[in-house]
């Protein structure tokens, strides 16, 4: 299984493994644990919520803007990406105000989109899409604002997985 980070440039493919990608085929459980020191081919670790002798199957770097544990340090990727952002034009606020879960749907979308789903080699003439929730999401982002553009139910129109 392959996937395209966004923040790796979106046009390499690399191993699931080897990604932060939530998307996982297995049942597997996830620690954030201190590395205290790597002997040949043994990583020696603390903190774990895994019993003694568990196999340790993946490892990630611990990012300080993803991740919760304040006094962790990290040079992989210090610095959170700039937030969007995010506006709705008047039909998309319309959709969201006639259901009677808008404005957890609203506080949903502009949390999660305001971090830019886009693949780093953007376009900034292109329409982009996303499911989220039952719904399916059109939006376009320019001069550092993402601006929701359509949403519809999924099951009134096509499904849209990504751009």
């Amino acid at each position: 299984m392959t996937v395209r980070p966004p923040r790796l440039g979106g046009n390499q493919r690399i191993g699931v493994f080897a990604s932060r990608s939530p998307f996982r085929p297995n049942t597997l459980g996830l620690s954030a644990v201190r590395l205290l020191r790597v002997e040949g081919r043994t990583l020696q670790l603390k903190g774990g919520d895994f019993l003694d002798k568990t196999p340790v199957l993946d490892i990630k770097p611990y990012v300080p803007y993803a991740d919760c544990i304040p006094e962790a340090q990290c040079a992989w990727a210090p610095t959170p990406p700039r937030p969007l952002d995010v506006r709705f034009v008047a039909s998309a606020q319309h959709f969201l105000d006639a259901r009677a879960d808008g404005d957890r749907l609203q506080s949903l979308l502009t949390d999660a989109l305001r971090w830019d789903p886009r693949p780093a080699y953007i376009d900034e003439t292109r329409t982009y899409g996303v499911s989220m929730a039952d719904m399916n999401i059109r939006f376009t982002v320019a001069q550092g604002s993402l601006t929701i553009e359509h949403l519809e139910n999924l099951d009134s129109g096509p499904h849209i997985r990504g751009a």
